[in-house]
């Protein structure tokens, strides 16, 4: 799936290598949309960033031609047209979200978590950061959090999706557990700390007044780790994603439903174009919405940290 901005940056690199030379037209829409395969309209947002960047001029978006330093511009647009650079939580939908994005957002290396990622951020390792940090005092997600980082600039807040958190319990239940109260002495799989989801299970075993110690337990590194600990007897429970445990055939006990965003520095939301393109084309709704727990009735929607 091709965004604008993808194919802006391809016709970019043509005419900055020279394989376009100035005064040469552009493809008609139509003509360049079955080229690539992909619609109209993204031909049309394509050649509009080049026009708007200088490299193309023309009052017809069907009689676009390279200006006469249009190579120069391209170079620029590029050189500004850096990768967004993404860090933070784990969750299995944002995994088919970059599939789809590829080059265009860099996942910086490192380890997953909603806390751990907003530390990069602050300290300018990465563009935005996926969380789902609920604030106890206010009970709201994201917001308290992300405004701690105001002092190195403005940040914005793009809902992707609501998602459910189960906990995880080995197929059939043999167990018996019927709430978070049961799993005293239970050993469980834990998400390293730093993460949303540790924070979660934490916080509900303490409001369900039950002790568990994690020594008894293993810590895995992502939901799906959660999920095959348990399935595979290496562990009696554990919190992930709904869709990660039913996929491994898990029982499942429903925890929560939360918000799944991005923390964006504003300054960067241009180069988060293409999440919100992602985000709006069927092809990609379609994918999300066979997979089990998630909701994107609100995904694109965006704002600053209240």
């Amino acid at each position: 799936m091709q965004t604008a901005q993808a194919l802006a940056r391809s016709l970019a690199a043509d005419i900055a290598a020279a394989r376009m030379q100035p005064g040469d037209q552009l493809p008609p829409i139509r003509v360049l949309a079955d080229e690539r395969a992909c619609a109209s309209g993204t031909v049309a947002r394509a050649y509009l960033r080049l026009r708007d960047a200088g490299v193309v001029s023309g009052r017809q978006r069907s009689l676009l031609r390279v200006t006469a330093d249009g190579q120069s511009r391209a170079r620029t647009l590029l050189r500004g047209d850096e990768p967004l650079r993404l860090t933070g939580s784990d969750d299995p939908a944002l995994d088919l979200l970059l599939g789809v994005l590829g080059e265009r957002v860099r996942l910086v290396p490192g380890p997953r978590g909603s806390v751990t990622g907003l530390g990069v951020l602050a300290r300018g390792g990465a563009d935005a950061a996926a969380l789902h940090l609920q604030h106890l005092g206010s009970g709201r997600h994201n917001d308290e959090f992300v405004r701690v980082l105001s002092a190195g600039g403005p940040v914005t807040l793009m809902h992707l999706w609501r998602r459910q958190q189960v906990l995880v319990l080995p197929p059939g239940n043999p167990a018996d557990i019927r709430s978070p109260a049961d799993l005293t002495g239970r050993r469980l799989a834990w998400r390293h700390s730093g993460t949303g989801s540790r924070l979660l299970l934490e916080r509900v075993l303490r409001e369900a007044g039950t002790t568990v110690s994690p020594d008894r337990g293993i810590t895995v590194d992502s939901h799906l780790g959660v999920a095959v600990a348990v399935v595979s007897g290496a562990a009696d429970a554990g919190l992930a994603v709904r869709e990660v445990a039913e996929s491994v055939g898990a029982a499942c006990l429903p925890v929560a439903e939360e918000p799944f965003e991005l923390a964006i520095r504003t300054s960067r939301v241009g180069a988060a174009e293409d999440v919100l393109e992602i985000l709006a084309s069927p092809q990609f709704r379609v994918g999300v919405n066979t997979m089990r727990g998630y909701d994107l009735t609100e995904a694109g929607a965006m704002r600053g940290a209240a």
